[in-house]
């Protein structure tokens, strides 16, 4: 026999294998992350439509009512309703703000308050 020293087929396949299982691990990781990732993304959305439809509602006049529509792809319903405020010069407003993306929903609340008459109607 020669002085030469190299591996075993043995060895070759038991490395092979070890490199299999760790590759199958790790593949398993990146798509959990991956999943992870596109439902961050899908709850930003819903988060980044209701913070512009309620800034734009708040921007206009409110008016009690329900209305409804889409938008960038998310189905939204606004519910606006007049609060009783007695004899205080301020009206006061409640917005429920229901979003939803296919399977994922959202609902959101706030409360407005404005002096009367305002550019508030009911």
């Amino acid at each position: 026999m020669s002085g030469e020293r190299g591996f075993t087929l043995l060895e070759m396949l038991a490395a092979l294998a070890v490199l299999a299982v760790c590759s199958s691990v790790l593949v398993v990781a990146f798509g959990q992350s991956a999943r992870a990732l596109q439902q961050a993304q899908r709850s930003d959305l819903l988060s980044l439509t209701a913070r512009s439809l309620m800034d734009e509602a708040n921007a206009g006049r409110l008016q009690a009512g329900v209305t409804e529509g889409r938008w960038s792809g998310v189905k939204w319903r606004l519910n606006v309703s007049a609060l009783p405020g007695g004899n205080a010069p301020l009206d006061a407003w409640r917005l429920d703000l229901e979003v939803s993306d296919g399977a994922r929903h959202a609902h959101y609340s706030t409360l407005q308050v404005r002096s009367a008459g305002s550019g508030a109607s009911q």
